[in-house]
């Protein structure tokens, strides 16, 4: 496979900022990248869009049948020694896969890597950037536990080894959409003995806007997580679940006050109009996860 990189991009009705997360690829300093594009039913520009860089990427057309489907499809034809899914929403910085593709090379075969990233408005104006807790120090058990705990990985900014989806760990259809990245991280590491390792550097362009599945309805996606919890632990034998569930309740025991605090916050939102909670919600999570 020759170091190559797979990216990709699954496509809904992305015209508004598809140009811009085409051209943030084909800018790597990089350049052992294939681009495999999904178009999984597009309606709007997206397709002709696609067709002007057909020269450069790999387009796939499918009906419309949801982004697990899209992913995988994308997967099935991968050359790569590593696989980048990407969002049509978002950009990478230009040294963005050089950096990721030296550091998983100094790492153990079935390791994902993931890193911080810069949050960006509709106008490309950066907002803040988002830094992960630093976990490379723990045990693949102990931050397993936080992956049970809720812990979440941006997926636009990981480099997944494609052994791991040649070893069954595909992308699952599951009933919420948004939370597809957390299943799959989640089984990674549990049935799959995988280990994550942070760069410690924001690599991608998130962006954040009105019309954006991801931010929509998160309460709904949030209370989903402990459905995806008890099937993967449902999986394991009952010896490893247990150990799971006690470390986890000892975990979750010893967070700080200010912590617990805030997560009590973040429950009592469920009881606020979508409309009015979305910005504070925003606001919680982002506290949560920085202080994990």
């Amino acid at each position: 496979m020759n170091d190559k990189v797979s990216i990709i991009i699954p496509i809904y009705n992305s015209e508004k900022f598809l140009v811009p997360c085409i051209e943030s690829i084909l800018a790597q300093t990089y350049d052992n990248i294939e681009i495999i594009a999904v178009n999984d039913g597009s309606t709007d520009s997206s397709t002709e869009i696609l067709h002007r860089y057909s020269d450069k990427i790999t387009i796939i057309s499918q009906k419309n049948s949801g982004l697990a489907y899209a992913l995988n499809r994308g997967i099935a034809i991968i050359k790569g020694n590593w696989v980048k899914l990407f969002s049509a929403d978002d950009m990478l910085y230009p040294d963005a896969i050089q950096i990721l593709v030296n550091e998983i090379k100094k790492l153990p075969k079935n390791t994902i890597v993931y890193s911080n990233w810069d949050i960006i408005d509709e106008q490309n104006r950066k907002l803040r950037t988002f830094s992960e807790s630093n976990y490379n120090h723990l045990k693949n058990f102990d931050f397993n536990v936080r992956l049970l705990d809720g812990q979440q990985i941006n997926i636009n900014t990981v480099l997944i080894p494609s052994t791991l989806f040649e070893r069954g760990c595909l992308i699952e259809k599951i009933n919420d959409p948004v939370a597809i990245d957390y299943d799959f991280f989640l089984r990674a590491g549990i049935l799959f003995d995988t280990k994550f390792h942070l760069i410690s550097k924001p690599l991608i362009q998130y962006r954040v806007h009105e019309s954006q599945l991801s931010h929509k309805k998160i309460l709904k996606t949030l209370s989903y997580l402990s459905v995806i919890r008890e099937s993967i632990l449902s999986k394991l034998d009952t010896s490893k679940k247990e150990e799971y569930l006690a470390a986890l309740d000892m975990y979750q025991k010893k967070k700080p006050i200010a912590r617990k605090t805030k997560e009590l916050g973040l429950k009592m939102m469920e009881k606020i109009p979508e409309g009015i909670s979305d910005k504070m919600l925003v606001f919680y999570l982002n506290k949560i996860r920085t202080t994990r």
